[in-house]
C-alpha cells in the first residue's frame, strides 16, 4: 500500500537560489581598468592624434610653408635685433665696465715716483685698483693701436705724459661721488690733470638699455601677431572639420579630446615657423658678416658676427612651439565651445 505522503527531495539535491546568486554576483559586474592601461591608452592616443596632425600638415605642404613662413618672418626681426645687441655687448673695446679717473703727471715727475704714487693710491678706501703707465709703453700702445709708426718717428720727443689709472671702488657710483674723488686726486701736487671717464659709461649704458628695451618691446608685439595669426589659422579649421566635430561629440567625445588635434597643429605651426626663422637669420648673419668684418678691419680691429648658438636655438624652438600651442588653445576655446550637436 502506497503512502499518501508527498516524495521529498533531499536537501542537498534541491539547489540553493541565494548561492547561484552569489556566484553571479562575484562572477558578473565592471572590473575598474588598471591604471598601466590607461596611462597606455593615454599615451597611445596622443601618438596618433600628434601623427595625423603631421600628416595633415604634410598633405597640404603649400599652405602649411606660407604660414609657417609668416610666423618665421615675424620672429626673425627680433631674434635679429637680439644678436646684434649681443655681439655689440661683447666687442672687447678695453673697458671693463666701470668708471674710470685718468690722472696725467707733470713732465717733471720721474716714473719711480709715479709708480709710489699709484701704490699710494692703491692702498686708499675709496679706490679699488690703481695702475701707473709709463709714457714709453703708453707710445707704444698708440702707435700699435693706430698704426702710426711713420708719423711718430718724426717727432723730436715723446709728448705723453706719465700715467696713472685710477679704478673708483664699486660703492662709488652717483656721479656727485666720483667727481669729489676726481677733485681729490687732482689736487695732488703731482698730478697735472685728470680725466674722469664715466659719461662715456652712462652713454654706452643708456644706449644698451634701450636696445634691450626696444627687442622686448618688438618681441612682445610680433608674438601677439604670431598668437593672432595661428588663432585665426586654427580657427578656420575648425570651420572646415565643424562636421567631423559633431560627431565626434554626440558619440561622446570630451571637449579635450576633440581640441587636441587642433593644439598639436598649433604646436606644429609654431616649430616650423621657428625653423624658418632659425634659417633666414643664419642667412641674414652670413650674408653681412662679410661687410661688417671690412668695417672692423678698416678701424684696425678684427670682428665678426655670431650667430644663434646652441641655447639661442633651443630658446627660439621652444619659444615657437609656446606661442603655437598659445595661439590654438585660444582659438580652441573662443570657437570650439559654440559647436554644439542640434
Amino acid at each position: 500500500m502506497k503512502s499518501s505522503r508527498p516524495h521529498h527531495k533531499t536537501a542537498r539535491n534541491i539547489p540553493d537560489p541565494k548561492a547561484g546568486n552569489q556566484k553571479k554576483a562575484r562572477s558578473s559586474g565592471a572590473k575598474p581598468a588598471q591604471s598601466n592601461n590607461l596611462f597606455r591608452s593615454y599615451v597611445e592616443n596622443h601618438r596618433k592624434t600628434f601623427r595625423a596632425s603631421l600628416q595633415e600638415h604634410l598633405n597640404r605642404p603649400l599652405a602649411s610653408f606660407f604660414t609657417c613662413s609668416v610666423i618665421g618672418i615675424a620672429f626673425v626681426l627680433p631674434t635679429l635685433l637680439a644678436i646684434f645687441l649681443i655681439n655689440i655687448q661683447s666687442i672687447d673695446i678695453g673697458w671693463d665696465g666701470q668708471a674710470q679717473i685718468t690722472l696725467f703727471l707733470h713732465d717733471d715727475i720721474s716714473s719711480d715716483a709715479g709708480q709710489a704714487l699709484s701704490a699710494k693710491l692703491a692702498s686708499q678706501s675709496n679706490i679699488s685698483n690703481s695702475t701707473f703707465v709709463n709714457r714709453d709703453q703708453a707710445l707704444e700702445d698708440f702707435q700699435s693701436l693706430f698704426e702710426l709708426e711713420h708719423i711718430v718717428d718724426y717727432l723730436d720727443a715723446n709728448p705723453l705724459p706719465h700715467s696713472i689709472l685710477v679704478t673708483p671702488h664699486p660703492s662709488l657710483k652717483s656721479i656727485d661721488h666720483l667727481n669729489d674723488l676726481k677733485k681729490k686726486l687732482e689736487a695732488n701736487e703731482q698730478v697735472n690733470s685728470a680725466l674722469l671717464d664715466v659719461i662715456w659709461i652712462q652713454r654706452l649704458q643708456s644706449i644698451t638699455q634701450f636696445l634691450q628695451r626696444s627687442v622686448l618691446i618688438i618681441g612682445l608685439m610680433l608674438a601677439c601677431a604670431v598668437v593672432l595669426i595661428l588663432g585665426n589659422t586654427i580657427r578656420l579649421a575648425i570651420e572646415n572639420r565643424k562636421e567631423e566635430i559633431i560627431v565626434l561629440k554626440l558619440v561622446g567625445g570630451t571637449d579635450s579630446f576633440v581640441c587636441r588635434p587642433f593644439l598639436y597643429m598649433g604646436v606644429l605651426y609654431g616649430l616650423g615657423g621657428s625653423l624658418v626663422a632659425i634659417i633666414l637669420t643664419q642667412g641674414i648673419i652670413i650674408a653681412l658678416n662679410n661687410p661688417v668684418r671690412a668695417l672692423a678691419s678698416s678701424y684696425q680691429s678684427h670682428f665678426d658676427l655670431s650667430g644663434l648658438g646652441f641655447d639661442s636655438t633651443l630658446v627660439l624652438l621652444i619659444l615657437g612651439m609656446t606661442l603655437g600651442w598659445l595661439g590654438s588653445w585660444m582659438a580652441v576655446r573662443k570657437h570650439l565651445g559654440d559647436i554644439e550637436p542640434t
